[in-house]
Parts: C-alpha cells; sequence; structure tokens
C-alpha cells in the first residue's frame, strides 16, 4: 500500500498485489486500485528522521516582470532569491523568501495611483522601487489532513511582498469526488514600501468560500470564489485553468465586486492570465520546482486577493487528486 502525501496533505493511496511489481509497468497500473489514504500511525513513518528538524536552502537567480506600465510595457528586474524552510514537529513548518535585487528599472515608474478605494494593490511601484531588495515572506504554517475528506492549513507572519497577517484555509473533498468546497479567511495588514518589518496604517478581512470542479474536459479545472476582497468590497471570482500532461499550466481569471466600473477606474473589472512553467523542462534535472506568474493588463484595487491563500489547496495538490491519479493510471496502462 502506497501512501501519498502531497504538501503535507493525504487524499489517496494505492493498493496493488506485491507479485505484480515483479510484472511489467503496464500491468501494476491495470492491477492497483485507488483508495482512501491510511493512517499517519505508522511505526516506519513515525522513526523517520526527515519529517522534522531539517533546514532546506536554496538560491536561485529570478527575474520580476511589471508589465503594460503607458509609459514602458515591461518593467523589470534581476534579483537572487533565496528560499528557505525549516520542518518543525507536529506538521509546522517555517519558510520564507528574501530578494536581494541585482539590477532593476523599476525607479523610472512615474505613474502614481489615483484609485478612488483603498491603494491596496496600485502602489505596487512603490514596493517594486522603494523594496526592491527585502522581505517577501516569512511565516509558520501547519498543513493537515484531518481525514481523507478534509484538509486544511494555517498560518501566520509576513504572507508576501505586500500583506503581513493571520489565516487559516478548509478544503473539504469526498473521496472520488471531482468536486470540492473551500473556505478561507484572514485577517490582513499591509506592509510597508521597503519590505521591511515594519506595516501601514491599513488593515483588513478578507474571506471566500469557494466551489471547484475537475472537469473531465481536456484537464480543465474551474473554480468560483466569492466574498470579501482587499479593498473590502463584495463580489465573485471566476477561475479556470487547464493541466497538460507535460506539467505546463495556463488559465485566465475575471473578477466582478460591487465597485462600479466608474470607481474601478480603467479596465472596468479584474481579469487577467496565469501561466506555471516546470523548470525540470529546462534544466534537466528531476525537480518540481516551477515559475508562476499571473499577468493582466492593468493593476487596479478592486477584486484583489491574496492569491496564494485564497483557495489555494486545490492546486496545490492536483497531481495528488484522485482524477488526476486516475487519469495517468489509464494513460500508463495503454
Amino acid at each position: 500500500e502506497l501512501i501519498m502525501e502531497e504538501e503535507g496533505f493525504r487524499f489517496n493511496s494505492i493498493k496493488t498485489s506485491r507479485s505484480s511489481l515483479r510484472s511489467n509497468n503496464n500491468y501494476l497500473y491495470q492491477q492497483n486500485f485507488i483508495i482512501k489514504p491510511a493512517s499517519a500511525t505508522i511505526k516506519s513513518f513515525r522513526k523517520t528522521s526527515f519529517i522534522s528538524k531539517k533546514v532546506l536552502l536554496d538560491v536561485n537567480i529570478a527575474t520580476r516582470f511589471q508589465f503594460f506600465d503607458p509609459d514602458d510595457t515591461a518593467r523589470r528586474q534581476l534579483y537572487l532569491k533565496i528560499d528557505s524552510q525549516f520542518a518543525l514537529p507536529k506538521d509546522w513548518l517555517v519558510r520564507g523568501t528574501y530578494g536581494f535585487n541585482i539590477t532593476n528599472n523599476f525607479d523610472e515608474i512615474k505613474r502614481v495611483s489615483d484609485s478612488s478605494l483603498p491603494r491596496v494593490r496600485s502602489d505596487i511601484a512603490k514596493y517594486l522601487s522603494m523594496g526592491d531588495s527585502g522581505v517577501d515572506s516569512l511565516l509558520i504554517e501547519r498543513r493537515k489532513s484531518i481525514s481523507h475528506s478534509f484538509h486544511y492549513r494555517v498560518y501566520a507572519g509576513i504572507l508576501e511582498s505586500m500583506y503581513s497577517g493571520i489565516g487559516s484555509e478548509l478544503l473539504y473533498l469526498p473521496f472520488r469526488s471531482r468536486v470540492g468546497f473551500g473556505l478561507s479567511a484572514m485577517e490582513l495588514k499591509q506592509r510597508d514600501f521597503d519590505k521591511g518589518f515594519g506595516h501601514l496604517d491599513y488593515r483588513t478581512f478578507s474571506g471566500f468560500l469557494s466551489i471547484f470542479w475537475a472537469s473531465p474536459f481536456h484537464n480543465i479545472d474551474f473554480a468560483i470564489h466569492t466574498g470579501k476582497y482587499l479593498a473590502k468590497d463584495f463580489g465573485a471570482t471566476l477561475e479556470l485553468r487547464r493541466t497538460f500532461h507535460n506539467g505546463w499550466m495556463i488559465g485566465a481569471w475575471m473578477t466582478k465586486t460591487n465597485v462600479s466600473s466608474d470607481d474601478f477606474g480603467e479596465g472596468s473589472f479584474d481579469k487577467g492570465l496565469f501561466f506555471q512553467i516546470p523548470l525540470s523542462k529546462f534544466t534537466g534535472n528531476n525537480t518540481r520546482s516551477r515559475y508562476s506568474f499571473r499577468m493582466r493588463p492593468i493593476q487596479r484595487d478592486g477584486g484583489q486577493r491574496l492569491e496564494d491563500f485564497s483557495g489555494n489547496i486545490w492546486w496545490m495538490v492536483r497531481s495528488a487528486r484522485f482524477d488526476a491519479i486516475d487519469q495517468l493510471r489509464g494513460r500508463l496502462a495503454r
């Protein structure tokens, strides 16, 4: 029985006859069964030392872009990205990211936000220029599966380049189901522009109810998030993403809230594209690292979320969900 764990969550196990392991791979995939995940109280698992008290450090050259400024369509930065994490007992994890600037042209940005809403995102130019080096994240987090259907995460600290806070997320995904339900809630405070440990005066609560559907069509996932956004507006986001067998992912989203088109400003409502590129295709190494970025026509303040903390468990564990494993088994068994 192979117990599958993805990003700290347990969704499924694979059970197969031991004799089939001596056969070819096609036979193995034809004979195995996807079952509910087993209990975590396995002695051999508890005795291993890789679970906790381990420090991981990753240093990379990275890029950051700001698109569609009318004065320059592509502002850019080259920086040294330092990621670290420390695994603690009881499924707790401390992780953080620091960016050290090498070169950028963000100081050439002259546009000033004219938003009539709280400037929850439109002051991004100040973060890019005044905080070209600094702490991007530093938080403590716990990820856990309560059962084979309920999965949660709780976190606190510096969550991203613009916000600190505390929050939690819960995903309900019944076994073998293509439909999941999520709930997320965050109490947030806006960070200072230099990306240090200081904060501005702006505080807000953000929370969402989410519905997810793993469609049987071309690996396309749909999600609807409804709730309260960073600028304290209320509305809904429709999101879809397609995952290819080689690991690439593309998607799009659109958000409409109770902010009028006039108050929202140029663009009328928030929308954009999402891309995820597996780095193993370029490095030749067996790695799960990937480069993800979002592109929108213009950055405004209406309909803004903390993207990595609002209904994100569903996307984190996509490769371990029943629909993904069942499809992989079918492809390999042919």
